[in-house]
C-alpha cells in the first residue's frame, strides 16, 4: 500500500498501531452518525467537497495525533489499521480512491468512490467515507467500539 498511499498524498508513520485499538467496524446506526455530507456522483465539485468535509470533521474530531499520525483502515479492513499521516499535497477522495482507498480498489473504482476508515491513534473517534448508489458520503462516529450493533473485520 505504501507506493500508491504516496499518490493519494499520504507516508507511513513508524510506531505501528497502539495496543487495544478496535478492530475496523461497520454498520453504524444513523444515532452513532453524526457531522457528515452526503455529495452525489453528478456534482462538478464531488472530490473537493468530500476532500473539504473529510478534513473538516478530522480537525474538529481530533482524528490528527502528535506529527499529525492517524490509523487508516483500507476497504474491506485488508491488511488491517496503518499508522499514516497527511502529506502536504494529499487527496484522498481523488488520487486514494482511483487507487487503494477506493469502493472497489484496484478494479478501477474512480476519484470520489471513497472506502475507507480513519481512526484517531487512541481509537476514540473514527471519520469514515463510503460510497452509495448515488454519490459519497464522510461522516464520524465517536466511540467506534463501543457501538451497538457493530460488525468488526481486521
Amino acid at each position: 500500500m505504501s507506493g500508491v498511499w504516496t499518490r493519494a498524498g499520504g507516508a507511513a508513520v513508524p510506531g505501528g498501531v497502539p495496543e487495544g485499538v478496535v478492530a475496523a467496524v461497520a454498520g453504524y446506526g444513523s444515532a452513532e452518525v453524526f457531522g457528515g455530507v452526503y455529495v452525489r456522483y453528478a456534482d462538478p465539485r464531488l472530490v473537493e467537497s468530500l476532500n473539504e468535509c473529510w478534513y473538516r470533521l478530522a480537525v474538529a474530531e481530533g482524528l490528527f495525533g502528535e506529527g499529525g499520525a492517524f490509523l487508516l483502515m483500507p476497504p474491506g479492513g485488508e491488511g488491517g489499521w496503518r499508522r499514516v499521516r497527511l502529506s502536504a499535497e494529499w487527496d484522498l477522495m481523488g488520487a486514494g480512491a482511483e487507487t487503494v482507498l477506493g469502493a472497489g480498489a484496484g478494479a478501477g473504482a474512480g476519484a470520489g468512490r471513497p472506502d475507507f476508515t480513519a481512526l484517531t491513534l487512541d481509537g476514540g473517534v473514527a471519520v469514515v467515507a463510503a460510497s452509495y448508489g448515488g454519490g459519497a458520503g464522510v461522516y464520524a462516529v465517536r466511540d467506534p467500539g463501543g457501538v451497538t450493533g457493530r460488525r468488526l473485520w481486521g
